[in-house]
C-alpha cells in the first residue's frame, strides 16, 4: 500500500467522542482523516510521516488538519473499535496483535498493518491494536481495538 493522500472513513463501534483527544503536531504534516498517528520518540508530538524506532501508535486521525508549524492542534481518537482495510486478514489471526512492521513498509495507511502470522515481531515494531475479529461483511477488513501507546521489544515483548 501508500501512505493516504485522502481521507478514509473507517467503519468503528461505540461512542467515538469518549475517546477523542487533541495532541500538538510535530510540524508542519497534513494529518489525513483516517490515518495512523504516531508520537515521535524524539519530541513525543503527533506526526503521520514515516514512523522510526522508538516511535508509538497514538490513534486514528478524526479530520483532516493542515499543520503549518509545530505544536498545531490535530484531534484523534486514541481508542474504539474499529474496521481497518488489511491486506490478507485470516480467521487464525483473531486474537493477534496488529502493528506496523518497522522494517518493513511504514507509513499512516492502516491498511499498512500486519499480523505476527504475516511476519515476525522484531524489535521497535509499532502495536496498532489487537484483531477481534474479521469483518463478516467487507472479509478485507478486520476489527481492531486500538491499544496506543506500545511498540515491540525482541527481550521483553510490548512494552
Amino acid at each position: 500500500m501508500a501512505a493516504l493522500s485522502a481521507d478514509v472513513d473507517h467503519p468503528h463501534k461505540g461512542n467515538l467522542e469518549d475517546y477523542k483527544i487533541s495532541v500538538k503536531a510535530v510540524g508542519a504534516d497534513t494529518f489525513y482523516k483516517g490515518a495512523c498517528v504516531y508520537a515521535d520518540a524524539a519530541t513525543g508530538k503527533a506526526q503521520v510521516s514515516v514512523p522510526e524506532a522508538g516511535d508509538v501508535f497514538l490513534g486514528i486521525c478524526a479530520k483532516q488538519v493542515v499543520a503549518t508549524a509545530a505544536d498545531d492542534l490535530v484531534d484523534i481518537y486514541a481508542g474504539g473499535l474499529w474496521a481497518l482495510n488489511m491486506t490478507t486478514p485470516a480467521e487464525g489471526d483473531v486474537g493477534d496483535a496488529c502493528f506496523m512492521d518497522i522494517s518493513g513498509t511504514r507509513t499512516d495507511n492502516p491498511a499498512d498493518a500486519i499480523f505476527p502470522g504475516d511476519q515476525a515481531l522484531a524489535a521497535n515494531d509499532i502495536l496498532i491494536g489487537k484483531l477481534l475479529a474479521i469483518d463478516v461483511e467487507e472479509t478485507t477488513r478486520g476489527w481492531v481495538l486500538l491499544q496506543p501507546g506500545w511498540i515491540y521489544s525482541a527481550t521483553l515483548g510490548w512494552v
